[in-house]
């Protein structure tokens, strides 16, 4: 589809759906926080966001990775390394030391050693790998699989504080409202991870109308949706199925129009893919 969407506006269309993602109305000043924090001089500072599950803490975390992409420099001896200003990796379930290490090289796009290396063989080759990419920031996301793990908290947390201390990179940790936990288990983590908490959008108001009018602004359909749009009843139908939860809510989007056919080879008329309350 994505091939072959040049000059045929329903192929484009398609894709726009598919491939939907607009920015949260806190994504910015979020953003500005995370910028501040990993270009500081001197000692680092972290972030520590939590929210419930699906309000669109992971797709803000892969909004702000597109915003310093990773690029290939070519060393003296010919050598081609690939930088990664910031890297993304998900807290393994269940949580081990090992599993972490291994998660993290995954991050950096090493693949996954072979046979049974010891934890601090993995963290030597991961901290050596976050130096040469020239790493900035890690984002940890589910951060709160650690407090389900048989892994001491404590040390759970200190590892991550090591790898910090050691690389001098930015964290951003990120996971449920349970997770603030492990923020207070030492008073260390408390000066140094700023908090922030995000929520879903509790009522269908001015602020969730205007999230949908961006995404209908990204959806660019030629005529007006009204998604926004109170008197449609669009917002209202979307907001209770949705639950105000973006990780709910785009994908509803997406089926809505899955439903009335724009992902057909056959799609080739807009007045058959107007979205309706009923």
């Amino acid at each position: 589809m994505v091939n072959n969407s040049l000059n045929n506006p329903f192929l484009e269309f398609a894709d726009r759906v598919l491939n939907l993602n607009v920015d949260l109305p806190y994504a910015e000043s979020i953003y500005r926080v995370m910028d501040s924090h990993m270009k500081r001089i001197g000692k680092t500072r972290h972030l520590f966001i939590t929210g419930p599950s699906n309000v669109g803490k992971t797709i803000m975390a892969e909004n702000y990775i597109q915003r310093y992409p990773g690029y290939t420099v070519t060393e003296e001896d010919g050598t081609e390394v690939d930088i990664k200003p910031v890297i993304y990796m998900e807290t393994p379930h269940p949580f081990t030391l090992l599993e972490f290490y291994h998660e993290l090289i995954y991050a950096l796009g090493s693949p996954r050693l072979g046979g049974v290396p010891k934890i601090n063989d993995l963290k030597v080759r991961a901290y050596h790998l976050i130096d040469r990419q020239r790493v900035k920031m890690v984002i940890i996301d589910e951060i709160n699989n650690i407090q389900t793990s048989g892994v001491n908290k404590n040390t759970a947390m200190d590892a991550i504080k090591h790898m910090a201390n050691k690389t001098n990179v930015t964290l951003v940790l990120m996971g449920t409202p349970e997770a603030a936990e492990l923020r207070t288990l030492d008073e260390q983590y408390k000066s140094r991870y700023r908090p922030r908490s995000i929520d879903r959008f509790i009522e269908c108001n001015e602020e969730f109308c205007t999230f949908l009018n961006r995404i209908e602004e990204q959806l660019k359909f030629p005529h007006k949706i009204g998604l926004g749009d109170l008197k449609t009843g669009l917002p209202q139908i979307l907001h209770y199925q949705s639950k105000g939860k973006v990780g709910y809510l785009v994908p509803i989007i997406q089926e809505a129009f899955d439903l009335l056919g724009v992902f057909q080879e056959s799609f080739n008329d807009f007045n058959n893919a107007i979205l309706s309350p009923c």
